[in-house]
């Protein structure tokens, strides 16, 4: 996965980690976490982009971790918390379908999203925007429309957060960027054209 890719996956291990501690301490937490499954399919969860691409990852990825874990004579019953939330840490679940029980992939789902909703992120837009449209002319109404648009997938991607301790964690950083990106339209809409 090179070294942008470690740093991604140990960021998101990192937040796995502190999510699952902040669930722990809740007492109303009905299951408890596998945070040994959990680490393990937070470095796994994108194995399979290298090879494979993005394109439903989640399947390629867990059986690789699947065939990784059992050379290892990994127990069964971790194997299988793996597989499922690798094959889950990309499916949203609607706000009226969430329940009190907490999954490993509620959990690698959350610590995916939370370093999608960073100032980093919007700058990442722009890049991945101007790659797609090299010759494209960037007007302040394209760059407008551009961050509406990111603005709207930071709000989905905010509110498709499975835990409380991810909302929180998220929270300062997701009105932050929302501030930054309402402050840069309102800038665009109201500038003269030159």
């Amino acid at each position: 996965m090179g070294g942008e890719g470690f740093r991604y996956v140990s960021a998101v291990v990192a937040n796995c980690k502190l999510l699952a501690l902040e669930l722990e301490a809740q007492e109303d937490q009905a299951v408890a976490i596998d945070t040994d499954a959990l680490i393990i399919a937070g470095y796994l969860h994108d194995i399979s982009t290298v090879t494979h691409g993005f394109l439903d990852h989640q399947v390629k990825s867990a059986e690789m971790a699947v065939e990784f874990l059992r050379k290892l004579d990994a127990p069964e019953e971790q194997v299988q918390r793996v597989e499922q939330a690798i094959l889950t840490h990309t499916t949203v679940v609607a706000p009226d379908q969430r329940t009190e029980t907490v999954t490993e992939g509620h959990i690698l789902y959350d610590a995916d999203k939370l370093g999608r909703l960073s100032g980093l992120a919007v700058v990442t837009s722009l890049i991945e925007f101007g790659a797609r449209y090299p010759n494209r002319a960037v007007t302040g109404e394209v760059l407008a429309a551009i961050l509406r648009h990111v603005e709207e997938r930071f709000i989905e991607l905010y509110q498709s957060l499975n835990t409380t301790p991810a909302r929180n964690m998220a929270r300062n950083k997701f009105n932050n960027t929302l501030a930054f990106l309402d402050g840069v339209i309102e800038h665009l809409s109201d500038a003269t054209p030159i």
